[in-house]
């Protein structure tokens, strides 16, 4: 925590206002309220500079040695300079007043009539610290929750890239094990869709960007088959005007193909992706599935998009998975992306 100079200047003065202010507030309630000082103007500025600097001193004080050493848990040192800090800066305000009046002042009426103010300003002090102590360690805790986010997405987001290149990689082998005519094509569409996972660091793209990579993504897996299977890809709403984290819809789909009973006669794939009045975004991806498809290593895609939806769309979104009679049904609901609540 920085010390702040002027904030504490600036919140004594308001502080010294009111308490002075309170000085009257009886005279005021009976009508006699009055302002007159006989004293000369420039002994009176004088007087009130003086006053004003004094007090700032017990204020200061406080604040400076909670400063200094609370933190650091130093409570010895602050128990001890406290109370010598409050009784040489009342002496000196003694010996100041006097010479400020020109006569000599009893101590002990001098003690009556100054020590509650000191002791205001002094309490003053110790609570505008803990004020802006709380303060700064109120905002840690969002800093540290930010970046802890934040650490989490940039970790669930690259995952993706080896789960995905894993899965691809064996399909590309195969395709070259059997010398198959689309090889070449296979490994120019992976370097494509890997251009747009590694440079693409943005942090929200448009939907219409998203069904794009899905769409190369789906031409990708096509490839590894002599002909092409049945698969049913339907999208409609302005897809320009919604936006949404990158590589959030993907893992639903490579999850089909990767377990997916695959089928050249019937469409054994459904895709459905909408968007509404409210800019929500509405996807369903039905799959048949046959459970000899489903391997020990899979997984780390379903399990990463749910953490990924938990920390982007806190209470804001919708995700039921249903196997059911040899079919994967997934239904999301996304409401609309604000990239500032998840940052608060």
């Amino acid at each position: 925590m920085r010390f702040r100079m002027g904030i504490l200047a600036f919140a004594f003065l308001v502080f010294y206002a009111m308490i002075h202010l309170g000085q009257y507030l009886p005279d005021l309630y009976y009508g006699k309220f009055s302002l007159v000082d006989e004293r000369d103007f420039a002994l009176r500025v004088r007087s009130l500079l003086i006053d004003m600097g004094i007090a700032f001193c017990f204020t200061f004080c406080a604040y400076y040695f909670l400063f200094l050493n609370y933190a650091a848990r130093k409570y010895f040192l602050i128990l001890l300079a406290l109370p010598l800090s409050f009784v040489l800066i009342f002496w000196v305000s003694y010996l100041v007043a006097q010479w400020d009046s020109g006569m000599q002042l009893r101590l002990s009426r001098f003690f009556r009539g100054q020590i509650l103010y000191d002791g205001f300003y002094t309490i003053f002090g110790l609570a505008f610290y803990f004020v802006r102590y709380g303060q700064y360690k109120e905002l840690q805790e969002k800093q540290l929750v930010i970046l802890n986010r934040e650490s989490s997405l940039a970790l669930l987001r690259s995952q993706i890239n080896p789960h995905f290149l894993f899965n691809n990689l064996n399909n590309i082998y195969s395709l070259v094990y059997h010398q198959s005519d689309q090889s070449l094509p296979a490994i120019s569409g992976l370097s494509e869709l890997l251009r747009y996972m590694l440079y693409d660091n943005k942090e929200v793209i448009g939907l219409d960007e998203e069904i794009n990579y899905l769409e190369k993504y789906i031409a990708l897996e096509q490839l590894r088959f002599e002909r092409p299977c049945k698969i049913n890809f339907h999208s409609e709403g302005d897809f320009s005007q919604v936006q949404l984290p990158p590589l959030l819809l993907i893992p639903f789909i490579e999850n089909a193909f990767k377990h997916g009973a695959i089928s050249f006669e019937k469409t054994w794939l459904d895709i459905n992706i909408y968007t509404d009045a409210n800019r929500q975004v509405l996807m369903s991806c039905t799959n048949d599935f046959a459970l000899k498809n489903k391997d020990s290593t899979g997984g780390i895609g379903i399990d990463n998009v749910r953490k990924r939806l938990a920390l982007l769309y806190p209470d804001n979104h919708d995700l039921t998975i249903d196997p059911l009679n040899h079919t994967f049904k997934v239904a999301l609901r996304l409401g609309r992306y604000d990239h500032q609540k998840i940052t608060k």
